[in-house]
């Protein structure tokens, strides 16, 4: 793979690799729509097949390139973005800028957009195995497409070669007799007859400049009437242009040699291009009986096939095309141009749609991926999975309707309210919306549990192992080689962007456990927010000292328990650059009075430092974990957290939007079965959406 990485982009390899695939069910389509055009087109001319089958060739040649292209397009769409750029890509917000973000910052993320839409179309699973054989299957198909090529340029080499080495002229009157059929078949391009030592059977090769090729002994064991014959089946193959359309398919044979269709359909054209240069070489001789015969004796001369780029008299599968001539099977009926051009009109646009609505489809609302985290808690401490389960236990004998009615309203927007009880739905959980630079509390939907309940951050504590590697200047990337499952190394962006494990793991390794917790306590974790709320939960952070693994606590936040409303504060710090703020509800504040920020305390990180995770958080709505976050109205930067199992799940999302300037934070907390990160992604896309005024 680092091969073809020197020679094509990382991501135009993905899209390669995507559409390959894709096209085992694409050329399987156009194989059975082809099929059962030659059903509907039996007892018409050869010629009417010939073209059908060639149409069916063009869609198979177009539909991979014009998958790799729309599948490159997308993925390229975020991958090298500046971080400027990416501010701006959103056409709604006129007033987007990047002074937030370092100049040397990019957007780029591990799995383009692809292998996302691949999740929609396959089970996960299967998905996951499919992309990370992706690179091998390129491996092998690039050497397929080698050796294939060798095949083609052997037989173009061949091809041209015979047509100087060991020929000559033929006489006058085998020249005048060429000129003459020429003239009836209306070839307009001069064609050069040879007399050849090296073919075997009169054959047809070039294009721009063609020549027939005939064996000398062509002259001594045919008749006039017969070689006059043959000469004509292989000036019916120039006339149609055959020598190119050949070559087309020795390039659809060798791109898309592994799919038994592309073989099939070549097939098909081969056979009909034979029997419509039959039908016309009869329709100048006149006697398909002598045609025959002249067959006949052409196979008898054959001791081995010609090249492939070579267009011979024998080809096809000759025993169906001379019965077919004894049988006089001449009566076929002529099929309407216009029904045959209606119905592979109408073949190519299904296979297109079909295309589409597998690769290209959006799901509002239905995030692409689901975290496993779950898998990677089987070896938890017990202390942290009692937690787990007890407060699953009570959430599935929570009511959540009395949970929410027994808030406290007073001082919390309305409207805000009204949206966030109504995109939570029917999953049980919190929601939390506030202002980043001035911690007012919006309002918090069911208080109990985003106040007084631990939960494990999960891979929400990715972003603290991301602040702590980058303030301690150590990185994960490219370091060890299972970093790679895709055709381009892991980089902190891409990371976060979907949400990678192996990376965090490492690189929670590298920094260790008594500086992760050390970062994890200056931001918040550990100690209450200070808000104006009764029964506030201080969380918990594991002892220093203690035996840490370290790249689970930097990948799962593995011993950790956070409050959402401890999350809201954080990505608050992280959005205004590093202010601490104490969360408060506008209680007893005069009307139309100005709310006035509380700092809890400045942050010793840098505000480059924290503005290094925006490019991450934003690719991980626009095309990671969190894409049901999305809002076209503006750029929304978030964080999923998973905790996958199979009778109680959690799903986390905390996020800021717009990137530039932070005017909300929306953290969702959900549990119960099916909850998962994406899918707290995709309620806090749906608040987004209905508050895009305030944005």
């Amino acid at each position: 793979m680092r091969s073809l990485e020197t020679i094509l982009s990382p991501t135009l390899l993905d899209a390669l690799g995507w559409a390959l695939i894709h096209f085992l069910w694409q050329g399987a389509g156009v194989a059975v729509l082809l099929a059962g055009t030659l059903v509907l087109l039996r007892g018409h001319s050869p010629r009417a097949r010939y073209a059908a089958s060639c149409a069916a060739l063009s869609v198979i040649l177009i539909i991979p390139a014009l998958t790799t292209w729309k599948l490159w397009v997308s993925s390229s769409s975020v991958v090298g973005m500046t971080a400027d750029e990416m501010l701006l890509a959103s056409p709604h917000d006129k007033e987007l800028s990047a002074s937030s973000l370092p100049a040397n910052v990019t957007v780029e993320h591990t799995k383009s957009v692809s292998t996302i839409w691949m999740y929609r179309v396959l089970e996960q699973p299967l998905t996951q195995r499919i992309e990370s054989l992706l690179p091998w299957l390129l491996v092998a198909w690039t050497l397929g497409v080698i050796a294939l090529s060798v095949r083609l340029f052997g037989g173009l080499i061949y091809a041209e070669r015979l047509k100087h080495h060991g020929t000559r002229p033929v006489v006058e009157h085998w020249q005048e007799t060429l000129a003459r059929l020429s003239l009836q078949l209306r070839v307009t391009k001069p064609v050069q007859l040879l007399k050849s030592s090296l073919v075997q059977v009169p054959t047809a090769v070039g294009w721009l400049k063609p020549i027939i090729l005939i064996p000398a002994s062509a002259f001594v064991n045919l008749t006039p009437q017969q070689l006059e014959a043959i000469l004509a089946h292989e000036l019916a193959h120039i006339r149609r242009h055959d020598y190119l359309v050949n070559l087309l398919q020795t390039v659809a044979e060798t791109l898309l040699f592994y799919h038994p269709a592309v073989w099939w359909v070549s097939r098909q054209i081969r056979l009909e291009r034979e029997q419509a240069c039959d039908d016309l070489a009869v329709s100048l001789c006149g006697d398909a009986l002598l045609y025959a015969r002249a067959l006949t004796k052409v196979e008898r001369l054959r001791q081995a096939a010609p090249p492939q780029p070579a267009l011979a008299a024998n080809g096809g599968e000759l025993l169906l095309r001379i019965r077919r001539l004894v049988e006089a099977r001449q009566q076929t009926r002529r099929a309407s141009p216009g029904l045959i051009g209606i119905v592979f009109v109408a073949a190519f646009v299904i296979t297109i749609a079909c295309t589409r609505a597998a690769l290209f489809h959006d799901r509002p609302h239905e995030p692409p991926t689901v975290e496993k985290a779950s898998t990677q808690f089987k070896s938890e401490s017990a202390n942290n999975m009692q937690t787990h389960m007890a407060v699953a236990s009570q959430s599935s004998s929570d009511d959540m309707a009395s949970l929410i009615a027994r808030d406290d309203t007073d001082g919390e927007d309305a409207e805000v309210r009204r949206v966030a009880i109504a995109a939570l739905g029917d999953h049980a959980g919190t929601v939390i919306v506030m202002n980043p630079r001035t911690g007012q509390v919006y309002s918090i939907v069911n208080q109990e549990w985003a106040l007084r309940r631990g939960w494990n951050p999960a891979s929400v504590f990715k972003l603290v192992t991301a602040l702590a590697g980058t303030g301690e200047k150590i990185s994960a990337k490219d370091d060890r080689a299972d970093l790679t499952s895709q055709s381009e190394p892991l980089n902190l962006t891409k990371a976060l962007a979907f949400s990678s494990n192996t990376y965090f793991e490492t690189l929670g390794e590298r920094v260790g456990s008594e500086r992760l917790i050390q970062y994890a306590r200056q931001l918040g974790f550990g100690e209450p927010t200070g808000i104006n709320y009764t029964g506030e939960l201080a969380g918990k952070l594991p002892s220093f000292g203690l035996a840490i693994d370290a790249g689970r606590l930097g990948a799962f936040g593995e011993g950790v328990e956070v409050t959402p409303i401890q999350l809201a504060t954080i990505i608050s710090a992280i959005a205004n650059g590093g202010t601490m703020l104490v969360p408060r509800a506008p209680r007893f504040q005069q009307e139309g009075s100005q709310f006035e920020a509380q700092t809890r305390r400045r942050l010793e990180i840098p505000r480059e430092t924290l503005a290094r995770l925006a490019p991450g958080m934003v690719a991980a709505v626009e095309r990671g974990t969190g894409r049901g976050a999305h809002d076209p109205m503006q750029t929304v930067a978030g964080k999923t957290g998973s905790i996958v199992s199979k009778d109680s799940s959690v799903g986390i999302f905390a996020s800021y939007a717009p990137v530039n300037d932070p005017r909300l934070v929306v953290v969702v907390a959900t549990r119960g079965r099916d909850e998962s990160g994406p899918v707290a992604a995709g309620i806090t896309g749906t608040i987004y959406r209905a508050l895009g005024r305030r944005l």
